[in-house]
C-alpha cells in the first residue's frame, strides 16, 4: 500500500461526549452511508481529510469508501491519501481493496501497520508501474454503462 498512498493515517479518538454538532461529515466504521456516522463542528483534536479513501479498522472491518469532500475521521477508520489520484482511480483501487477486510475481525483489527503491509492487485503498464490511465478509463466506461442502463443520459 505504501507504493500507492503517500499518507496512511488513522483518524483520532473523539468521545461521543466531546462531539459538537455541525456540518462536517464524521466518518466511522459503519458500512452504511459511505461510512458517515453523523455531522460534527469540532475544529480541535480531530483529523480532517479530503479526496481520499477510508478503510474501516473495526466494526464493518474492511469497508472502503471514497470521499471527495472534507471530513473528520474517527479512530475506527484509516485514511489513504495520494494527491495525484483522480476520483475514478480511487474508485478502482477501492474495488480492489474490498477483499482485504476478509482477513480481519473484531479479534484481529486492522491497524496502520497492517494496512501498509497489505498488497492488492492492480493493472500494470509496460514500465512495471500501476497503470493509472487504464484504471481511469475503465471506471469511466463502467460509469457510462450504468448511466445508460438507468436512463440518465
Amino acid at each position: 500500500m505504501t507504493d500507492i498512498f503517500e499518507t496512511i493515517k488513522r483518524g483520532k479518538r473523539l468521545k461521543k461526549s466531546d462531539h459538537i454538532s455541525g456540518n462536517i461529515p464524521y466518518i466511522s466504521s459503519t458500512k452504511m452511508n459511505n461510512g458517515c456516522d453523523g455531522f460534527l463542528g469540532n475544529q480541535k483534536g480531530v483529523r480532517k481529510f479530503r479526496n481520499c479513501l477510508t478503510i474501516a479498522n473495526s466494526g464493518s472491518v474492511g469497508s472502503v469508501f471514497y470521499h471527495d469532500y472534507q471530513f473528520i475521521a474517527s479512530d475506527h477508520v484509516t485514511a489513504l491519501v495520494n494527491s495525484k489520484l483522480t476520483k475514478q482511480q480511487y474508485l478502482f483501487i477501492a474495488s480492489r481493496m474490498s477483499k482485504i477486510g476478509e482477513k480481519y475481525s473484531f479479534n484481529r483489527e486492522m491497524n496502520d501497520e497492517r494496512i501498509q503491509r497489505e498488497k492488492i492487485q492492480l493493472p500494470v503498464g509496460i514500465n512495471g508501474q500501476p497503470d493509472y490511465d487504464y484504471m481511469e478509463q475503465y471506471m469511466k466506461r463502467m460509469e457510462n454503462k450504468v448511466i445508460k442502463k438507468i436512463g440518465m443520459s
